[in-house]
């Protein structure tokens, strides 16, 4: 993996979460257009897995490795993005059981019995950034 530096993480990870961005197309694969000739759009699922992938990693275990503090707090603001998108699944009864088994595989705040402060869940945002 080539060394990561701020700009260019940020950058890979602007990157990611454009891309997740698609124009939506009919069977043929011709663009979908609305009323007013508009492109239409859908949003790709984000992952944990995409995050890494994005920045060059071989795998979603080489984010825990991160030790530039700068860096880490990009990676957790984009893995925090990831954990809001399958949140928001959660207000859906098409997504919300694949939402709930995503975000407790990948989130240990999120896990069965997870523990809890004070009554409260704890706020680790993913499971490979508890400290």
């Amino acid at each position: 993996m080539a060394k990561l530096t701020e700009e260019k993480v940020k950058h890979q990870l602007q990157q990611y979460f454009y891309s997740r961005r698609v124009v939506k197309e009919d069977q043929e694969g011709n663009p979908l257009r609305g009323k007013n000739g508009e492109l239409l759009y859908e949003e790709r699922p984000c992952t944990v897995t995409g995050v890494a992938l994005a920045l060059g990693m071989t795998g979603r275990e080489e984010l825990e490795k991160v030790q530039n503090k700068k860096i880490k707090a990009l990676i957790r603001r984009a893995l925090l993005r990831v954990e809001e998108s399958a949140e928001e699944k959660l207000f859906s009864k098409d997504t919300a059981g694949g939402a709930k088994l995503f975000l407790s595989v990948n989130f240990s705040r999120w896990a069965e019995g997870a523990e809890r402060e004070g009554g409260t869940v704890s706020l680790g945002v993913c499971s490979l950034w508890a400290e």
